[in-house]
């Protein structure tokens, strides 16, 4: 018998950690597929993390030439360059070699997209378990971060459409998700509302969907407050996620442009 009486004894399939056939089943057949991943004890996170960070990598690198191409064209030099000491301009122009070079392009964009594949699990992971245990669940934190593995599964897509987009296009996602109805350099709050909705489109409104519905097939815990904990779980993820990219914005260390979040 185990810990919450989750699993039947002769269940055993379900403890193991690398579950393959849950990711294609998570979108033909969700509701089955979300009761098994309830029943599962032990944490089976890995599959669907490790499909994100291969997707989110590939991504970055199909993409490396359109990003370069953008680095290139934004690369004008000021007005004022011709009043500029020659050392002066040579320290401009070695910045913007830098900015066209191997650690902007490649580097730093594949160091934060695979960080944010994982950082942004483990965050919505955590408020999910906190949100349920408030609740009155008495689910373990690996259920919790079982859930939310495969429900971030549809970002899966988003990532294949945005490559596919750059491959035939040659250029970035300008204005992801809704962020295009608010512009970033406005004023006020509003800049934080448009990183907020760069990352509102059809596949979170996908994940949010998987998302309640795994949380209302767990036991002993009302259906409508499971769902209304994994709502609140999204609503307060979206701002947190969103709160890197504006502060970057406005210290002017990140783009606002572009293809705006490289995986949420």
């Amino acid at each position: 018998m185990t810990e919450l009486g989750l699993e039947h004894p002769e269940s055993g399939q379900y403890n193991r950690r690398l579950r393959w056939d849950w990711i294609l089943s998570i979108f033909y057949r969700p509701c089955r597929t979300l009761e098994q991943i309830t029943r599962q004890e032990r944490p089976a996170w890995l599959a669907p993390l490790l499909l994100l960070t291969i997707l989110t990598v590939a991504h970055i690198l199909l993409a490396a030439p359109a990003r370069q191409a953008e680095a290139q064209m934004s690369a004008a030099q000021p007005p004022v360059m011709d009043y500029y000491t020659p050392e002066q301009q040579a320290q401009f122009e070695q910045g913007l070699a830098a900015g066209q070079g191997f650690v902007f392009i490649y580097f730093f964009p594949l160091l934060g997209g695979i960080l944010g594949v994982w950082l942004s699990w483990l965050l919505l992971g955590s408020i999910l378990h906190l949100a349920l245990t408030l609740s009155g669940s008495r689910s373990t934190s690996a259920l919790a971060f079982n859930l939310s593995a495969f429900a971030f599964l549809p970002t899966a897509l988003r990532l294949i459409v945005r490559t596919a987009f750059t491959l035939v296009s040659g250029g970035m996602v300008q204005s992801p998700g809704l962020s295009g109805f608010i512009t970033a350099g406005a004023d006020g709050t509003l800049p934080f509302l448009h990183w907020v909705l760069s990352f509102v489109d059809l596949y979170l409104l996908w994940m949010t969907a998987l998302l309640m519905m795994g949380v209302a097939k767990l036991p002993g815990l009302n259906h409508n407050r499971a769902r209304a904990a994994a709502l609140i779980t999204i609503l307060i993820w979206l701002a947190l996620v969103a709160l890197p990219g504006f502060l970057g914005a406005k210290l002017g260390q990140l783009s606002t442009g572009g293809n705006g979040p490289i995986f949420f």
